[in-house]
């Protein structure tokens, strides 16, 4: 790619990773103590004679710290989701077009646990460039699903809000399942560009993101499917955060005039809005503290390419754990953090434990002791 116009922030970049990093001399090569390197020849190239080349093992101490990272967060995605998909199944309150969109979000998120066990299995080794770009393929689509669902959602708590006599008009079940099912293609047609050519030509039987799809494609992948919905996501719930402080402050406002009577219940309304608010913080939060990292590293490896291998490293291992942990942390915020869900979450994943039916007796009978006392 033609960097000529970043061309001074580039070498500014290159300049303070070089202070940072430890290096060494290797065949006028300058390699990192992270990553080995090599020279790799480029046969009738116009531009360069020779390349450097990061290449690694699935030995490396990062890899092991991602295999033993993956394992609890791997146990701990599949098990919320399930759990989360099983509660709206069958309990029929919950059939509803904004409990679909978090069931399209629990079945996304199902796949990124999913995709970790084949992470797992292969430790990021398989054997062709083929088989690696399927697993890679499975992973970016079940990303960017979950990132384009999350967007959904923010869509449909702003029509909420905004447009709520009329929410049920414009937000149809029919109109729910086409958007589910049109973000699940773009997902799946985006993951598995690599898979149909867009790759790179060379394969050193590591099978990591940053070393086996091209610059190019990650600078597509970012600005169409990940770019957009954050960015999206920024606006609707900064909105609905300036909505939310607006109606705190004339909650306090008619606080100040009312009958001391009304105070009891608006005081109620303010901390239901206010509770609301912390929400969407909590909820914007997450994805740009799981997600953001991984974005910016990337974006900074490609443009000091391969003179910062260390880069690549960290992508396609801790960072990649970040950004697998948003799939755990999304059922507990959009599902478990509503109290009814909660409570139906609760009831129908451990109800049928008998110390739990104990527990749920006795805090029962603590509530209302005369009609526990009538009863025995």
């Amino acid at each position: 790619m033609n960097w000529t116009a970043l061309a001074p922030a580039r070498r500014n970049f290159i300049k303070w990773i070089d202070i940072l990093q430890p290096t060494f001399k290797n065949r006028n090569i300058q390699c990192s103590l992270w990553n080995s390197c090599e020279n790799l020849e480029v046969v009738d190239s116009k531009n360069f004679s020779n390349s450097l080349k990061c290449i690694s093992t699935t030995d490396s101490i990062h890899e092991n710290i991602k295999q033993i990272c993956l394992i609890p967060l791997t146990i701990l995605i599949i098990a919320i989701n399930v759990c989360v998909l099983l509660v709206i199944a069958v309990n029929k309150k919950f059939h509803n077009t904004t409990y679909m969109l978090i069931a399209a979000l629990g079945f996304a998120d199902l796949c990124v646990g999913f995709v970790s066990i084949g992470t797992l299995v292969t430790r990021a080794s398989e054997k062709t460039l083929d088989l690696c770009l399927v697993r890679i393929g499975f992973t970016i689509a079940a990303c960017i699903d979950s990132l384009l669902v999350l967007m959904l959602i923010a869509i449909d708590r702003y029509i909420a809000v905004f447009k709520g006599l009329r929410y049920i008009q414009i937000v149809k079940r029919e109109r729910v399942i086409f958007g589910i099912i049109l973000v699940s293609i773009i997902s799946i047609a985006v993951g598995f560009l690599p898979l149909m050519g867009w790759r790179v030509s060379t394969y050193n039987k590591y099978c990591s993101f940053l070393y086996v799809v091209p610059a190019n494609y990650i600078i597509v992948l970012f600005s169409s499917c990940v770019f957009i919905p954050i960015t999206a996501m920024f606006v609707i719930y900064g909105r609905l955060y300036k909505n939310a402080q607006i109606h705190i402050k004339r909650i306090e406002s008619i606080e100040n005039i009312t009958q001391p009577r009304l105070s009891n219940g608006q005081l109620r309304i303010s901390a239901r809005t206010a509770k609301s608010l912390k929400t969407l913080t909590v909820v914007f939060g997450c994805v740009l503290l799981t997600w953001m990292p991984f974005l910016i590293t990337s974006i900074a490896q490609i443009i000091c390419e391969d003179k910062t291998c260390f880069l690549k490293e960290i992508v396609g291992t801790h960072l990649l754990i970040l950004g697998f942990s948003n799939s755990f942390l999304n059922p507990v915020i959009y599902a478990l953090g509503t109290k009814d869900f909660r409570e139906t979450f609760v009831h129908t994943c451990f109800g049928r434990f008998p110390c739990f039916n104990q527990r749920q007796s006795r805090s029962r009978s603590n509530i209302y002791p005369v009609l526990s006392r009538t009863r025995l």
